[in-house]
């Protein structure tokens, strides 16, 4: 296998996953809506593992993180999932999970 054909790993952020715990929490208990939640995590993970094949697949947006990186936004439902790519060391990094009407460029 040719280096540049490996797949990309994966890493979700701390920070993303308290967010996607605190969301998942939201529409699970106070809106009882237990499967919708599940639907919403399941639906961001599988977005999530195409970026391993094709981390460009989704829009980059006006925000850069301390090293430069640009970001990229996927938009899954009400909520948006921020990333960014490190081609040196083959990694996408899931960086957020935020709700979509908030400013996120900040």
């Amino acid at each position: 296998m040719d280096y540049n054909d490996e797949p990309f790993e994966i890493e979700f952020t701390e920070q993303c996953i308290e967010e996607m715990t605190e969301i998942y929490n939201y529409i699970s208990a106070k809106l009882q809506e237990n499967k919708a939640a599940k639907r919403l995590i399941s639906e961001v993970n599988e977005k999530v593992l195409n970026l391993a094949e094709s981390p460009e697949l989704y829009m980059k947006i006006g925000k850069v993180d301390r090293l430069k990186r640009k970001y990229h936004r996927i938009v899954i439902k009400n909520y948006v999932v921020l990333y960014t790519i490190d081609y040196d060391n083959r990694k996408v990094y899931i960086s957020h999970m935020i709700y979509g009407r908030r400013n996120y460029l900040n």
